[in-house]
């Protein structure tokens, strides 16, 4: 971690955020300015405002952003291994920054909201290689949706598991509640998905190939219990394909699903073999608690 920084200001006047971006090349500007409004940035020891028009002789306080966590990373791990370990990530925790700043700063994650990220490097495992590219993810989930998760402790096992994601050898499975009762038992959705006018992920022809095959588990009261298998990893596919298929999923605002507390999309399974042994490996996260109680909840409601 860098050291904290006192700089007497001298030169022409310059807002405070500019000043200190430059300062920390490190950190966006927006990263920038949450640190002046969160009081980790003073003048003269005083809280000002990220505007705050800076004049020669006045002191500059950087308080850098400390290696901190309020999740133990113990608590969501339930493997722990030489090459990799598996964790649970919970619904409503961002993978990683939104900030690309981050891939090539990591003391950057301390400066935004806790992310997974951050609370991998907070407190890393044991055996795990802190200066690996995206901190050892090798894929990713959407923030709402809950479940297992790899992580890498190795360049080289990062660099084999990525490869065997490309070519689709890492199998998944989810667990999703959906809009309405689904007809067919099973079935595969063999739809592209692209980015259209406004930037919204969805259904198009112009898109990249994605497919997905479904399996319904239970219908009842207007819902549907479904296991979803992704062949490809589109960002969003599986939403957007039960959206198109027109049941999205439930708590799923973007898509139009109906009203819950979280999206109801969890990642239950991830089946692999280990690309510098050759063991078949699967892990499971169990269904969570918050998951089950919306099916029980929608499907009693009269």
């Amino acid at each position: 971690m860098q050291e904290n920084k006192k700089i007497v200001f001298e030169g022409y006047s310059r807002r405070l955020d500019i000043f200190a971006a430059d300062e920390l090349a490190d950190f966006s500007r927006a990263i920038v300015q949450k640190m002046i409004k969160d009081g980790k940035i003073t003048v003269n020891g005083k809280r000002v405002k990220p505007s705050w028009p800076l004049t020669p002789g006045e002191v500059v306080e950087i308080e850098m952003p400390a290696p901190e966590a309020k999740t133990k990373l113990s608590d969501l791990i339930i493997y722990d291994g030489k090459d990799f370990f598996v964790l649970i990530k919970p619904a409503g925790m961002l993978v990683h920054p939104q900030s690309p700043v981050w891939e090539e700063h990591p003391e950057a994650v301390f400066s935004t909201e806790e992310t997974l990220v951050s609370v991998i490097l907070a407190n890393p495992p044991k055996g795990f290689d802190t200066s690996m590219p995206r901190a050892g993810l090798v894929h990713r989930l959407d923030r709402e949706t809950s479940g297992v998760m790899v992580v890498a402790k190795t360049q080289e096992f990062q660099a084999e598991m990525v490869a065997l994601f490309s070519n689709r050898e890492v199998h998944k499975t989810y667990h999703s509640i959906a809009c309405g009762e689904v007809p067919d038992n099973e079935g595969t959705i063999d739809v592209p998905i692209g980015r259209v006018a406004g930037g919204k992920i969805k259904a198009s022809d112009v898109g990249r190939e994605a497919v997905t095959d479904y399996k319904v588990l239970e219908r009842k009261n207007g819902f549907t219990y479904i296991e979803l298998y992704p062949r490809t990893g589109r960002t969003n596919q599986l939403r957007v394909h039960l959206s198109w298929l027109g049941y999205p999923v439930l708590g799923d605002w973007l898509y139009r699903g109906a009203t819950a507390d979280r999206l109801m999309l969890h990642a239950r399974r991830i089946e692999f073999k280990h690309p510098l042994t050759g063991k078949k490996l699967k892990f499971e996260a169990p269904v969570p608690n918050d998951f089950l109680a919306a099916w029980k909840r929608v499907t009693e409601e009269k």
